[in-house]
């Protein structure tokens, strides 16, 4: 129900009713008292106030208001049934792989994996997205297809994503913000629709540097494509051809358990990483040294990250420290 004010409170703000301190000065005021007791001014003026905020309400875009009225409406259903097939792949991948599947399988899945770190790591994150270095054409064609290998998205889309991470980093407009909980940020993002923040911020994110680059449009246009190939078939058919693998064993190990593995330790830098850990560089923010940093490829080297993003090295240490 909605209670509206009566018009007869204008008495109180109307410039016709001002008074000035004349001997009519308190005729006036117990006039209007009268008219009008204190309780019952103060009752209407915290019920406009609460009326107000009821609409407000509605409107408002911070997450906890946003997740307490749509529990339901926010889950992004497709990637909910994506993600729980690729658990169940992949955990069918790692029986297969322990009591089934040839050793050097293991090791092919282990070195895709790394080899698909790296085409994040050097690829899109620091070259496309953040512009750290410069690399020649070749190179650009290596990184993309290594960066394929990861199945995360193509680089245009991570790139703008990544940098609305950084301009807004553990805010509403953050894809992945770390406030709204640990599992958010590491898988739940995921599968939720994203906050109307996320879409309204990242749609101002500068990308002209990226709409300019015929290799990042071909990445994206032909994106499925790519993945199709580079992701699932080249993996599956490797160790069949090379070694004598069966397809099952190369499917679900080298594709679906290696998947599922760099995916995890991928999404470790968006909880893990803002999480525990020190904060040497910028004790202001949320992302850290992480303890567990030596499994993310020197990527959980987050606060130094964050405080120096333009550097195209993870740490101010060396390779054998990052590993």
């Amino acid at each position: 129900m909605v209670i509206t004010v009566s018009p007869s409170m204008d008495d109180l703000t109307n410039p016709s009713n001002k008074v000035t301190m004349d001997s009519n000065y308190h005729d006036h005021t117990d006039h209007l008292l009268n008219k009008h007791p204190i309780n019952e001014v103060n009752h209407n003026i915290d019920t406009q106030s609460n009326e107000i905020k009821l609409k407000t309400d509605k409107f408002n875009l911070d997450h906890s208001n946003y997740k307490k009225v749509h529990k339901v409406e926010i889950i992004w259903w497709p990637n909910v049934v994506a993600m729980v097939i690729l658990y169940m792949a992949g955990l069918y991948g790692l029986y297969r792989g322990m009591f089934y599947a040839k050793p050097l399988t293991i090791i092919n899945m282990y070195a895709m994996a790394i080899i698909a770190g790296l085409g994040v790591q050097c690829g899109v994150h620091r070259l496309w997205c953040h512009r750290t270095y410069r690399a020649n054409r070749a190179l650009q064609y290596i990184l993309m297809a290594m960066f394929t290998l990861a199945f995360q998205d193509n680089i245009y889309k991570w790139s703008r994503d990544h940098r609305t991470h950084h301009k807004y980093s553990d805010t509403d407009a953050d894809p992945h913000n770390i406030n709204r909980g640990f599992f958010f940020s590491h898988v739940g993002w995921l599968l939720s629709k994203k906050h109307p923040d996320v879409n309204k911020q990242g749609a101002l994110i500068d990308m002209t540097d990226l709409d300019g680059d015929h290799l990042v449009q071909f990445h994206r246009r032909h994106y499925i494509k790519l993945v199709a190939i580079i992701w699932g078939v080249i993996p599956t058919l490797i160790p069949y051809y090379l070694w004598g693998e069966n397809l099952w064993d190369s499917y679900f190990v080298g594709v679906m358990l290696r998947y599922l593995i760099s995916l995890n330790f991928a999404m470790c830098i968006n909880s893990v990483a803002h999480y525990w850990g020190n904060k040497p560089y910028d004790n202001t923010i949320n992302p850290t040294e992480c303890y567990v940093r030596h499994m993310m490829q020197g990527e959980g080297f987050h606060n130094y990250h964050h405080a120096f993003p333009w550097d195209y090295g993870c740490s101010e240490y060396g390779p054998f420290e990052v590993f």
